[in-house]
């Protein structure tokens, strides 16, 4: 993460989190109430990417706060997809801030790796799991809509499985050792 665009405290970004995801969760309910295409099929979308995005580091930080890793703040910066120079993904990410979180690096030396291995795989996991909460109200929407969310929704899980042991919170869960060297900073993985 090359610059903090701004900082947020750590109840501002909580608390933006929890709103996005109920945002998510309501538009999963209106949706399909919505009788107009493509209205109701951009509803859908928008929903997905709720619980895809506010999913990520609200779990880094719930997880974390449980298995007592400390946090200073949440940010929004930048993915760090961006270093792996995809041609197309690593331009645009470039362009699109992400939340992220920054570890109280002193928290670490308390807890076991273990602990702080669940807390990185909490972000990737949700991000991947949350989204298919949208697949059933996509087929309510259209046959074509939830085909399209299906096919997003795997592909966000197959370059998050492939891409986040590269560079990402799979990554950093794998670098944690009995002596801990700390990883100040978790981000979204685009957010993937």
């Amino acid at each position: 993460m090359s610059r903090h665009f701004r900082r947020l405290s750590l109840a501002q970004g909580a608390s933006l989190s929890v709103f996005g995801l109920l945002v998510g969760l309501a538009l999963l309910i209106v949706a399909p109430r919505v009788r107009l295409f493509p209205l109701n099929a951009l509803l859908v979308l928008v929903a997905w990417f709720c619980l895809w995005f506010f999913s990520h580091d609200l779990a880094h930080h719930i997880v974390g706060r449980i298995t007592g890793v400390g946090f200073r703040y949440y940010f929004l910066g930048r993915s760090a997809i961006t270093k792996l120079d995809l041609p197309i993904a690593s331009n645009l990410l470039r362009l699109v801030p992400v939340l992220g979180l920054k570890i109280d690096e002193s928290s670490l030396n308390s807890i076991s790796p273990n602990r702080v291995r669940a807390m990185y795989v909490s972000g990737a996991l949700f991000s991947m799991f949350l989204p298919w909460l949208v697949v059933p109200t996509s087929f309510a929407v259209g046959l074509t809509v939830g085909i399209f969310l299906t096919l997003l929704t795997v592909a966000n899980d197959v370059f998050t499985l492939y891409f986040s042991p590269q560079v990402g919170d799979l990554h950093h869960a794998r670098m944690v050792r009995s002596q801990i060297q700390p990883s100040i900073t978790i981000h979204s993985e685009a957010e993937g």
